[in-house]
């Protein structure tokens, strides 16, 4: 069970001693067929969203160098040249295009790896829809709907198609990157389209979690941190932390998150945060 008490930097100090551990013997090697010599070691599967920047990339990148199978996904992969980078360093990452407003796509995606165990699933790729569309009495309401689509029916239509490859795999983990800023509890105006659209997932993926907790498969919800990214151009508060960082954090919360967590909305510093 996730202990809110337990220092995150025992946490990460643990998560850099699995990495250092980490063996790649069942790689995809560039394709999407895994080893299938039973004698092999299991070597963990991860499959993250919004891969090509930000604290994606920055997961991807430290998944990448446990030694684990990593699905990185972008919509534009001819763009994603630290992915690429990441990748030629580690063949057992492999980049798949995805956009997850593409339902169609999304399902493709899954079809491709049905019956592989996919460990972790990471819903990361969000928009913000920008603060000028975002004032009330004058919302861009076509912005509104994409911020939607993105941020709330994209996590949701992923964790569908790719459920049975997560039901397979060792870890069960379906985790979704949220933000503080969902929280009703903790509002403090502005930021409407962002702030409504992560209160909406934590609720679907609150919901999913009472659902799936009979199947032995965890929800997770995680706020990131404040977090310098192309979500805050132009600041740099002295509570800021950077995506390298951040991906730490989170990765620490994961590896602590269990099914007794499941649909608990939790802090990149293993705090709980109030609905």
């Amino acid at each position: 069970m996730y202990r809110t008490t337990m220092p995150i930097r025992t946490l990460i100090v643990a998560s850099v001693c699995l990495a250092t551990l980490g063996f790649q013997t069942n790689v995809f090697a560039g394709g999407h067929e895994a080893s299938t010599d039973i004698s092999a070691e299991y070597v963990p599967t991860v499959l993250i969203t919004g891969s090509n920047r930000g604290i994606g990339l920055e997961v991807a990148r430290d998944y990448a160098e446990r030694g684990w199978n990593v699905i990185a996904t972008a919509r534009r992969p001819e763009a994603t040249g630290e992915l690429k980078a990441i990748r030629a360093q580690h063949p057992g990452l492999v980049i798949e295009q995805l956009d997850v407003t593409d339902n169609e796509r999304i399902d493709e995606l899954a079809e491709i790896y049905r019956g592989k165990p996919i460990d972790i699933l990471i819903n990361n790729a969000a928009i913000s829809g920008g603060h000028e569309n975002a004032k009330f009495g004058s919302f861009n309401h076509d912005v509104y709907r994409q911020v939607h689509t993105v941020n709330v029916l994209g996590p949701t239509k992923m964790a569908e198609a790719f459920l049975d490859s997560v039901s397979i795999s060792q870890q069960k983990k379906i985790v979704n990157i949220t933000s503080g800023q969902g929280s009703i509890a903790g509002t403090w105006g502005c930021c409407y389209i962002y702030r409504s659209s992560k209160a909406a997932l934590n609720m679907v993926m609150r919901n999913i979690s009472l659902e799936l907790k009979k199947k032995g498969i965890t929800v997770a919800l995680i706020s990131p941190g404040f977090v310098k990214t192309g979500f805050t151009p132009g600041l740099d508060l002295p509570m800021m932390i950077t995506p390298q960082e951040s991906a730490a954090f989170v990765i620490a919360v994961i590896d602590d998150y269990d099914i007794e967590d499941t649909g608990t909305f939790i802090s990149h510093k293993g705090e709980i945060i109030p609905w």
